[in-house]
């Protein structure tokens, strides 16, 4: 019974680390249209030291998810949350890195590319609504609310490839600085697009938890 109960403990700790990291995420890309909005250099280059303090705390969910499953071969519903929180772990630790990719563009970006800015503020502020709506389903368990963010995903991703129609456009028609800014911008758009693809990824071990069902929804 005291193992037991020692083990609830640990399990809750783990638990709350990766809320934890999910919150340093969520602040981060909060820091990102932040700087997005003010090309704001020296916020970008907080937000890539930033990025240590989250992987650390990935670490430390590794070394503890780890610990527990060999300490306390935990199996069913235990396993499985053990299990889940490396894996959401792992896909907020590659978000945090889109987070530090697009602050390095900020801090690159030396022409006017102010058009562009506006199309990233856009795509980010979608995907802001899909990781702040994530971490509560994690929070709660929640499969309804997991399922939710499918749809914003569809959603990021319909104005993702409209972006892309207009930056092919720019291709056939613009000089050839014009043409690079552009390039630039697309992988920006890019990153975005794939830390939607890793919140997708945390939605679906949210159903595998609950429910111990393997579901696609990229």
């Amino acid at each position: 019974m005291q193992n037991r109960k020692k083990f609830i403990t640990e399990l809750d700790a783990l638990n709350n680390k990766v809320l934890d990291m999910g919150k340093e995420i969520v602040l981060s890309f909060e820091n990102v249209l932040s700087a997005c909005k003010t090309m704001n250099v020296s916020l970008a280059n907080e937000i890539i030291l930033h990025d240590k303090f989250i992987n650390d705390i990935e670490v430390s969910i590794n070394v503890d998810a780890y610990l527990l499953i060999a300490k306390q071969c935990p199996v069913a519903t235990d396993l499985r949350r053990v299990i889940t929180a490396l894996k959401i772990a792992t896909d907020l630790e590659r978000i945090g890195d889109y987070a530090v990719n697009i602050s390095k563009y900020i801090i690159k970006t030396k022409h006017d590319n102010s058009q562009y800015i506006k199309s990233i503020i856009k795509l980010l502020e979608y995907f802001l609504k899909m990781i702040r709506g994530i971490m509560d389903a994690v929070s709660k368990d929640n499969i309804e609310l997991a399922l939710q963010i499918n749809e914003l995903d569809e959603k990021l991703d319909n104005e993702y490839k409209n972006e892309v129609k207009n930056l092919i456009k720019v291709g056939k028609t613009k000089s050839e600085e014009e043409v690079e800014e552009a390039m630039r911008a697309l992988l920006v758009f890019k990153q975005i697009e794939r830390a939607g693809d890793h919140v997708t990824n945390i939605a679906e071990n949210i159903v595998y938890l609950v429910n111990g069902k393997r579901v696609e929804l990229n």
